[in-house]
């Protein structure tokens, strides 16, 4: 798209973001190049090791996102079209990585909905058939929370559509079994009530077996919470928190 000189002055550090999106691990900015509304990712330096896996072994995160993203567009799946990815290196070794897309209008899934999502049949509905699509086509996102699941209402469609973000952790090839697809749907922080529902109507969708479905998902909600009460501890013993 010709933004070489624009993009490596947001790498150099040389611009104003229009709006910080997220200052967490990773940070994401809005920026507007040569008129062109964009999204800038750049991901927390990794330590040693990643930086010589990143090196010599395994893909980038940058470069995964870019690369997820066309695959999912060819799939017919929405995501943020990519505009380029960035990797700079420090003596011989990757340090950072950025990753830019254009800019998507709308809000997430988590801004719409509450620790009981799904909040309505025709979000549950819409959400099945969205979720069953990615299944029946082999893509099976591995960071699927509703922060990083774009979120809005189609009016000429009547109905409710979704994309993808944050899409470097996705696997990609086969149809995802039972238990992959419960642990995927436990990413999304829905409540017992709530899974029931997208669960229930998931289950009929691909006649599924209903007990086994929930139980897998609440197999992964309880070893999900043990990770985090494991975590927490580990911390206040080394006076982390």
């Amino acid at each position: 798209m010709g933004f070489e000189k624009e993009i490596l002055e947001v790498v150099a550090g040389n611009y104003v973001a229009d709006k910080v999106l997220c200052a967490r691990r990773n940070i994401v900015e809005k920026v507007t190049l040569r008129g062109v509304e964009m999204v800038v990712k750049r991901y927390k330096r990794p330590n040693l090791f990643n930086r010589f896996a990143y090196t010599f072994i395994r893909k980038t995160k940058a470069r995964r996102a870019y690369e997820y993203a066309f695959r999912l567009l060819d799939c017919g799946i929405g995501t943020p079209s990519p505009v380029a990815y960035v990797e700079v290196k420090r003596c011989g070794l990757f340090s950072e990585g950025y990753f830019f897309s254009l800019y998507m209008p709308y809000g997430m899934l988590s801004d719409m909905a509450t620790e009981t999502l799904p909040v309505s049949e025709e979000l549950t509905n819409d959400f099945v058939d969205f979720a069953f699509m990615l299944h029946s086509k082999g893509v099976l996102p591995r960071d699927f929370n509703s922060s990083n699941i774009f979120c809005w209402f189609n009016e000429d469609m009547e109905k409710f559509c979704f994309a993808l973000t944050d899409i470097n952790r996705m696997r990609f090839g086969k149809v995802p079994s039972v238990n992959g697809i419960m642990r995927s749907f436990e990413q999304l922080g829905v409540s017992v009530e709530g899974m029931y529902k997208l669960a229930l109507c998931y289950s009929s969708r691909k006649n599924l077996d209903m007990e086994y479905s929930m139980f897998l998902f609440l197999l992964h909600r309880m070893r999900s919470r043990m990770r985090r009460a494991f975590k927490r501890k580990t911390k206040k013993k080394l006076g982390l928190v």
